[in-house]
C-alpha cells in the first residue's frame, strides 16, 4: 500500500533546509527584525539637541583623562633619563607616541550607549543599546557599525554585532562565538590596570567612615593604598608573552554567578616586535596566574592593547601538547549588570596611521 505523503512535514522539511543554507549575513538580519519589536526605544521627549550634548561632554572628559595621561607619560620619561642615558631612545619614544596618538583617538570618537534590552534566554550572549545609525547621522562619524568594539570602564566586553536605525545589539565576550585574540601583558600594563583598581577602591574609602574605628585607622589604610600606587607607578617599562585566544561558554537563562572565559592555544612560538620567541619551558613563564591579558590585534577586530581579563588557572599541559589552556576572569566585574557602555569606531578607522 502506497503512503501518502505529509505536506505540511515536507514543506517544513524544505523550509528547514533553505533556512540553515541562508548565508550568515541574512540570518543577522532577520534574526534583528525578528527581536526589533521587543527592543525598549529610547525614551521619548529627549530631543537630539541633548543626546548630542551627552555625547559631545563625554568625549571632552575622554580628552581631559587622555591629556592627562600624555602628562603622565612625559613625565615618567624625564624621571627614567637615567637610566635612558646612553641608548637610542628613539625607538622606545616613537613606539610610546604611536600608541598614545591610537589611544587618544580611540577615546575621542567613541560614543556612550545605555542598555535598553537583554534577552534573559541569551542573558550572557547578546544586549541591545539605545544608538545606532541615526547617531553616526549626527556625529558625521561612523563610528558605531558592526565590529566596532564595545568597552565598560575601559576594557573591552563585547562587540557590535548588528546596528539599527536607533539601537544596536552589542555580542557580549561571554558568548561562544566571540574570540578575542590576546596576550599577556606584564610591567606597566598590568600595572596600570591595578592602578586603576586601587584609584576607584580609594575614592569608595574616602566616602565611609564606618569602616574604620577610628581616624587613625584610616588615615593608615589611605597611606598604604598610596604607597602601593606609587610603588605601581614606578615601573614603566611593558613586557609581552603568551599569544592566544579567549570565548566565553554562553551561558543562557538570566545571570551567571561567575562569568569565566577559557582561553585556548596560549603560546610565545614566533618571534614578533615585542621580543624573540620563548618555549614553554623558559626561565620566564610565558603565562602565570594573574597575569592580564590585553588584546593582540591579531584577529582583525580588536585594536591593540584594551584589557580583557585576568588569568585565573593555567591548566596543566595536555601529552604532546605545545600550548596553554587557561581559565579567565573578565575585568568589569558587573558584566550581568552593565548599564552604560562605550562604543569605539571599528578597527579600520582606530588602526595607528601609517608614516
Amino acid at each position: 500500500m502506497q503512503r501518502k505523503i505529509s505536506y505540511p512535514i515536507l514543506i517544513l522539511a524544505i523550509f528547514l533546509f533553505f533556512w540553515v543554507n541562508l548565508p550568515q549575513k541574512m540570518v543577522d538580519g532577520l534574526r534583528f527584525l525578528t527581536l526589533l519589536p521587543f527592543v525598549r526605544p529610547p525614551i521619548e521627549g529627549k530631543s537630539n539637541k541633548i543626546t548630542a550634548l551627552e555625547i559631545e561632554n563625554n568625549r571632552l572628559r575622554a580628552q581631559m583623562y587622555q591629556a592627562y595621561e600624555w602628562l603622565h607619560w612625559n613625565q615618567k620619561i624625564c624621571e627614567d633619563r637615567e637610566i635612558l642615558q646612553g641608548t637610542d631612545v628613539r625607538p622606545f619614544l616613537k613606539k610610546r607616541a604611536e600608541y598614545l596618538r591610537a589611544l587618544v583617538e580611540k577615546e575621542l570618537l567613541s560614543v556612550p550607549a545605555t542598555v535598553i534590552f537583554r534577552d534573559p534566554s541569551l542573558w550572557s550572549s547578546t544586549l541591545w543599546v539605545n544608538v545606532g545609525q541615526e547617531t553616526n547621522q549626527a556625529l558625521q562619524e561612523n563610528v558605531i557599525a558592526k565590529n566596532s568594539p564595545v568597552l565598560a570602564d575601559g576594557v573591552l566586553v563585547g562587540v557590535v554585532d548588528c546596528v539599527g536605525k536607533k539601537q544596536s545589539r552589542i555580542r557580549l565576550i561571554t558568548d561562544s562565538g566571540l574570540r578575542p585574540a590576546v596576550r599577556v601583558a606584564r610591567g606597566a600594563s598590568q600595572n596600570r590596570e591595578l592602578a586603576r583598581l586601587l584609584q576607584a577602591v580609594f575614592r569608595q574609602i574616602e566616602k565611609r567612615e564606618d569602616l574604620f574605628s577610628s581616624i587613625v585607622e584610616k588615615e593608615c589604610c589611605e597611606k598604604n593604598l598610596a604607597d602601593l600606587q606609587q610603588k605601581l607607578e614606578t615601573e614603566w617599562e611593558d613586557g609581552y608573552l603568551a599569544k592566544g585566544e579567549i570565548h566565553g561558554s554562553s551561558t543562557s537563562f538570566w545571570r551567571s554567578r561567575s562569568p569565566l572565559l577559557k582561553g585556548i592555544g596560549f603560546n610565545y612560538e614566533y618571534a614578533d616586535d615585542e621580543g624573540p620567541s620563548r618555549g614553554l619551558s623558559s626561565s620566564v613563564p610565558i603565562i602565570k596566574e594573574g597575569d592580564l591579558l590585553v588584546t593582540s590585534g591579531l584577529d582583525g577586530v580588536f585594536p591593540v592593547g584594551l584589557s580583557v581579563g585576568t588569568v585565573l588557572q593555567v591548566l596543566p599541559l595536555k601529552r604532546g601538547s605545545f600550548a596553554y589552556d587557561i581559565s579567565v576572569r573578565p575585568l568589569v566585574s558587573h558584566l550581568n549588570d552593565l548599564q552604560t557602555v562605550f562604543i569605539l569606531p571599528p578597527m579600520e578607522k582606530v588602526s595607528t596611521p601609517s608614516e
